[in-house]
């Protein structure tokens, strides 16, 4: 899918319903605000199962922070965040509702590499709930080859990406379903392949990160949804350049 193509659903999305694109738990058009900014449980959940911990001097890097939801937790954590997002829309959201986040660069990204971020510049790496959206694995396992290149020697990145196909397929829909969306009573775009999105082999990923240098240190929830990685740069690794 084109970068434009992937910006302008993105940005759609943005204006329909941040939060709800964001974190779906959110009621459509209707969020718990309260609920939705909390999210350092997240956070924990995932670093406390993959065993990893954040540094006060880190530099991590967010790939694919929305408004900024778990861009805050993240912030609380380390010592400067790289926030990195394929919507324009949505950046504007997260200046507008974190102006208190004073370590945070907030990066307009490609959606399908790292362009923008510098060789060996990052301390550590997460997303959650965001490369199971990406409409094809291979973006996935590029952006896996580009952690290569930015993370220093010794660096982890945390993804949670999907490895069950089933989640992927279209669903069908009743004829009040779609109603609802048409008159904006349900979300939209449901069907798009950016939202459908794809998932991931594991052994597919191990051998793109090991081709750049990295090590697939733990798996955790394999089969799912949710599935938990850990990829960790070898000391001994040099940056290598961005993939084709």
């Amino acid at each position: 899918m084109h970068e434009q193509q992937m910006r302008s659903f993105w940005n759609a999305r943005a204006r329909e319903d941040p939060f709800h694109f964001v974190d779906n738990n959110q009621p459509y058009r209707a969020p718990d605000l309260k609920t939705f900014w909390n999210s350092a449980a997240v956070v924990e959940y995932l670093l406390d199962g993959l065993g990893v911990t954040l540094r006060p001097t880190d530099t991590v890097l967010e790939i694919g922070c929305g408004v900024g939801r778990i861009t805050r937790a993240l912030a609380a954590r380390a010592g400067e965040v790289v926030a990195l997002d394929v919507s324009d829309e949505m950046l504007a959201h997260a200046h507008r509702l974190t102006p208190d986040l004073d370590r945070v660069r907030w990066v307009l990204g490609d959606g399908v590499s790292l362009a923008g971020i510098d060789d060996e510049s990052v301390d550590a790496c997460i997303s959650v709930v965001v490369l199971q959206h990406v409409p094809h694995p291979s973006v996935t396992l590029g952006y896996v080859r580009e952690l290569g290149r930015v993370l220093v020697p010794g660096a982890w990145a945390a993804l949670q990406v999907s490895n069950d196909p089933k989640i992927h397929l279209p669903r069908s829909t009743s004829v009040r379903s779609r109603l609802k969306t048409v008159v904006g009573r349900a979300p939209k775009g449901q069907g798009h392949a950016a939202w459908l999105g794809s998932h991931v082999e594991i052994d597919s990923l191990r051998e793109a990160a090991r081709e750049r240098g990295l090590r697939v240190e733990k798996v955790w929830g394999e089969g799912s949804q949710y599935c938990q990685v850990l990829l960790r740069k070898r000391p001994d690794a040099a940056a290598t350049p961005p993939s084709a």
